[in-house]
């Protein structure tokens, strides 16, 4: 048989169920005429092959730049993943913890919109009020407590910028995790694989 030909869905279930069994991946690729890469492939993916209500799993596709995927591989390589399909997969079950929103961050993005407005607020009557002046030839009102308004927006701008930077960081240091955390069994796994391919 030709080591490129594409099994069965019996007979990747079947490869499945003898894998699990401690069967030899070479001897299963020698026994079905197909390569490591495709015993692996199919005892690692059987699971995924049909859903509790038995329809047939969805295939979806995605255009990106070379760039962006030289990006995605050098991320996966730094994770220790081999296949981008394994990555994807490991990436689209662990979504709803990827991609919750952080509701703290919410809130605090909230609070600070909502002094910044306030803050806003006297400074554009500041401003209105020079305006008037101005435009009536009067002396410019601008007092003390104007300067303050004045003072009191920069600072609030300076502070919200650190916050806001802040909370990225965190962020981004949570999503780190939960990548990590998604990726990290899959990496593993084939690290596994790679070793008892080595020993065959």
């Amino acid at each position: 048989m030709s080591r490129g030909r594409r099994l069965t869905e019996t007979e990747r279930l079947s490869i499945a169920e003898e894998r699990s069994q401690g069967v030899a991946a070479g001897d299963l690729a020698t026994r079905y005429g197909v390569s490591l890469k495709s015993v692996y492939n199919a005892a690692n993916h059987a699971a995924d092959r049909q859903t509790a209500n038995g329809s047939r799993p969805k295939v979806i596709g995605v255009r990106v730049s070379p760039k962006e995927l030289q990006r995605f591989d050098a991320a996966l390589a730094r994770y220790g993943v081999l296949h981008r399909s394994d990555a994807l997969r490991c990436l689209i079950l662990a979504a709803d913890d990827i991609l919750r929103p952080d509701e703290g961050m919410t809130d605090e993005l909230r609070n600070l919109s909502a002094a910044l407005n306030r803050v806003g607020n006297n400074v554009n009557q500041v401003a209105r009020r020079l305006n008037e002046a101005k435009l009536k030839g009067e002396r410019l009102p601008y007092t003390p407590a104007s300067h303050a308004e004045i003072r009191d927006l920069a600072v609030l701008v300076f502070d919200m910028a650190d916050q806001i930077q802040e909370m990225f960081r965190a962020r981004r240091r949570q999503l780190n995790l939960e990548v990590t955390k998604a990726l990290a069994g899959l990496a593993r796994l084939q690290a596994e694989q790679v070793v008892e391919h080595g020993a065959e």
